[in-house]
């Protein structure tokens, strides 16, 4: 397995990096759970995410913004998790950050289907790359399933599912689940654990979410009757 230098991975991240990230990367190279980063997948205000290359297997990694991310929303979500104690800035915050989505994708995986976990490093998560050859698997809401009902079908099971594990999505629409042959739930960063004070709103706003989308295809739904579902499933 190829093992990239600080040198080649600031020359692929455009100086994007700082020398805590790439240190960071350089890292989880030396642990084996990073082999090299190839190309950029995603850009977004408080994380990007790479396709890159571990034992010659496709792997995503997620890099969490730590001077842009939104400080005080974030907070919100961790606060009251009892995985997590306090933090003293804005760094410890992003780390714990993507820990939580680590710990997340943990207890969905493999019941529920997302990315398989790998590891985790400050800010930097690790996970199965979704997609072809460094493409990365469309959106739901960029490539609408062929057969909505059977997708409807497994996307409440996996709230279910997650709901008995413990934790709640908390940002479930059309725009964090892959089009793969079947759905694949992403962006596990905003899941909170079944008793955190946010769980219920949250969980209410996913399924309204789902329930909104597949109404464009003919599938009414009660929203109401699938959270009584929900939490009678555990």
């Amino acid at each position: 397995m190829k093992k990239q230098t600080e040198f080649e991975l600031r020359k692929i991240s455009g100086g994007v990096f700082d020398k805590s990230t790439l240190m960071t990367l350089y890292k989880l190279s030396r642990k084996g759970s990073l082999g090299e980063i190839r190309s950029i997948v995603s850009t977004g205000k408080e994380a990007n995410v790479y396709h890159g290359i571990s034992d010659d297997k496709d792997i995503a990694v997620k890099i969490y913004a730590i001077e842009t991310s939104d400080f005080k929303t974030m907070g919100r979500y961790i606060l009251g998790d009892r995985r997590f104690g306090e933090w003293k800035n804005r760094r410890q915050l992003i780390f714990n950050w993507a820990k939580k989505e680590f710990k997340n994708l943990k207890r969905a995986y493999p019941d529920v289907k997302c990315p398989m976990p790998i590891d985790v490093e400050n800010n930097v998560l690790v996970m199965e790359f979704i997609g072809d050859d460094g493409i990365p698997a469309p959106r739901m809401k960029d490539f609408p399933p062929k057969r909505p009902r059977k997708y409807f079908k497994l996307i409440v099971e996996y709230i279910q599912k997650m709901y008995s594990f413990g934790i709640v999505h908390g940002d479930l629409s059309e725009y964090n689940i892959l089009n793969w042959n079947e759905p694949v739930i992403i962006d596990f960063s905003m899941g909170v654990l079944r008793e955190h004070p946010l769980a219920e709103e949250l969980l209410v706003r996913d399924i309204r979410n789902i329930c909104n989308y597949f109404r464009n295809f003919g599938i009414n739904s009660n929203h109401e009757k699938i959270l009584e579902s929900v939490k009678n499933a555990r």
